[in-house]
C-alpha cells in the first residue's frame, strides 16, 4: 500500500458507505472492514455479491474511483 494509505483513510472513512452496502456482511461488521477501494478486499470475509453501493460513494470522486466491488474484486489499484 502507498505511504499515504493511512491518511487517505483517516480522511475518508467517515464518508465511507460500504456498512450500509447489501454486500456487506456480518463478518466485515465483526472485524470493522471499509474502504475496501483503498485497502482491497476483505482477506477474510467469504459473501455474496447482494448488490454493490460504490457507484454512488462520496469518496468515489475525491479518490477517482472508476470501479466497483471493491470487497470482493480489491482496491482501485489491485483491479487495473
Amino acid at each position: 500500500m502507498p505511504d499515504n494509505t493511512n491518511k487517505i483513510i483517516a480522511e475518508n472513512r467517515a464518508k465511507c458507505i460500504c456498512e450500509p452496502c447489501p454486500t456487506y456482511n456480518e463478518c466485515m461488521r465483526a472485524g470493522d472492514e471499509l474502504l475496501f477501494c483503498v485497502t482491497g478486499k476483505s482477506p477474510t470475509c467469504t459473501f455474496d455479491k447482494k448488490g454493490c453501493l460504490c457507484p454512488t460513494c462520496p469518496v468515489k470522486p475525491v479518490l477517482k474511483l472508476k470501479k466497483a466491488y471493491y470487497c470482493i474484486r480489491g482496491s482501485e489499484q489491485e483491479q487495473k
